[in-house]
């Protein structure tokens, strides 16, 4: 196989799995009308607590991420505060619903994730890991 072949099987199979994904997590959460992005939002929220570090940790616009926010908080998702050390940086605070929906995304997510894994050995997990966080360091430069 070519170089040119191999390039274009991996981006295509990047493509399919990512597509694979979001189709997946869409049809989970049918009945909480979110779309992708805010699925992004919620599902992030237990490790980050600004709309800069999820903008950030997810490489997109804030603006992308702000209207995220207005949609989550206008469904009562979210909560925003304003943060006491950067007056300009709002904190995000998930509601009880909003937990209970990002719950269901974990849970799909480890579905997923156990589907897409199942006949790859630990160790091949860990070496898959080891070449996405390189491949990924690359195309962040």
């Amino acid at each position: 196989m070519s170089d040119v072949k191999n390039l274009n099987f991996i981006f295509s199979s990047c493509r399919k799995i990512s597509r694979a994904y979001t189709d997946f997590l869409t049809v989970g959460l049918k009945d909480y009308d979110l779309t992708p992005n805010e699925i992004v939002v919620l599902s992030s929220l237990e490790s980050v607590s600004t709309a800069s570090d999820i903008a950030h940790d997810f490489e997109v616009s804030k603006a992308l991420v702000s209207r995220s926010v207005a949609s989550l908080k206008e469904k009562g998702l979210i909560k925003v505060s304003i943060s006491e050390v950067d007056k300009r940086e709002q904190k995000l605070m998930l509601t009880e619903e909003g937990r209970h929906l990002a719950i269901i995304i974990d849970d799909l997510n480890e579905d997923f994730a156990r589907a897409a894994f199942s006949s790859l050995q630990d160790n091949e997990k860990r070496v898959l890991m080891a070449i996405i966080k390189i491949v990924a360091a690359n195309v962040a430069e």
